[in-house]
């Protein structure tokens, strides 16, 4: 309440990036409720995983997720005032050395969370996911963020990981429970299948979304030193590494299809077909006409719409499972 009372809420609340938190809110209830939870059901079992445990999972990646915006905004202030001076919240309305108390805070409170989680999923060394996830956001901060591609892959990753440690967890959880584990362990490859494409998909769509971000900001990141794709090989190359990550996305989004009517789920596969392949190939012809600042600030907008299309693909699919 402090740090409401102190700074007001708003631009906390901007500065934390509350729309892409609810997204990851969201995607991680959606996994663990309509894949989990749908296939254990079938089999009469509910997730190894409670819902306090869960619980404290969500939170620990909010906070990793926030703590992460906070740094990247700390370290990249030049920049933004630059790209975007009419919402850069860091330095006017939050000082920066606050800035970097919550970050601290943030991270330690999320390292407690993920060494408790480790510890009732029988594995502490699983404690180390988190703790890499907030080395690779501090470095993405202070270097890979400058750097030709580092970055976008580094934000990627970060996006597929929020996927993967839904069923990381869960896995070791099971394992604590012997004869469920036993009971469920002709599902295990259906399930890590679905987690794979899920982060597969937002690996993707994030690493389009983050190169396009920088053909947005490329005059601020030329002026500021930034070595990002479009500054160094030009917005024709960066373009052209998008398209590519649109069409494997594209291809995996057809396979899928594919898969999903062969396995008799029609629902979801005309879900996919309609709400999220369609979509992206008018996102890629977006991309490929997009000439200036503006042009790529709403494709950046439709791809965070096309990752949130995928997500709640989520509720089809379990229909059909």
């Amino acid at each position: 309440m402090k740090i409401f009372t102190n700074m007001g809420a708003l631009p906390f609340i901007r500065l934390i990036r509350w729309p892409n938190l609810i997204v990851v809110v969201l995607t991680q209830i959606l996994l663990r409720y309509a894949i989990v939870g749908r296939v254990y059901a079938a089999s009469g079992f509910s997730p190894a995983m409670d819902n306090f445990l869960f619980a404290v999972l969500i939170f620990t990646t909010v906070l990793i997720a926030a703590a992460g915006y906070i740094i990247n905004d700390y370290f990249d202030i030049r920049t933004d005032v630059i790209n975007h001076p009419d919402t850069v919240v860091l330095g006017k309305k939050i000082h920066r050395r606050k800035a970097i108390v919550y970050h601290i805070a943030m991270n330690v409170i999320a390292l407690l969370g993920s060494v408790f989680l480790a510890w009732k999923a029988g594995s502490i060394k699983l404690a180390f996911v988190f703790i890499m996830i907030m080395v690779l956001l501090w470095l993405y901060s202070v270097r890979y963020k400058r750097t030709v591609l580092w970055g976008n892959l580094a934000v990627a990753f970060m996006s597929a990981m929020v996927v993967l440690v839904v069923w990381l967890f869960e896995f070791y959880m099971l394992r604590q429970q012997p004869e469920q584990f036993i009971a469920l362990y002709g599902n295990m490859k259906m399930i890590s299948r679905f987690f794979f494409v899920y982060a597969l998909f937002a690996f993707l769509i994030s690493l389009m979304r983050e190169i396009v971000k920088d053909m947005e900001d490329v005059h601020g990141d030329q002026q500021t030193g930034c070595r990002t794709l479009p500054v160094v090989h030009g917005i024709r190359t960066a373009k052209l590494v998008t398209f590519i990550a649109g069409s494997i996305t594209g291809a995996l989004i057809i396979i899928a299809v594919i898969k999903l009517i062969s396995s008799g789920m029609v629902l979801p596969a005309l879900y996919f077909s309609a709400v999220v392949f369609i979509p992206l190939l008018f996102i890629c012809y977006r991309i490929a006409m997009a000439a200036d600042k503006a042009d790529f600030h709403l494709i950046s907008k439709l791809l965070k719409l096309l990752m949130l299309a995928g997500i709640l693909g989520l509720q089809p699919l379990s229909v059909a499972l």
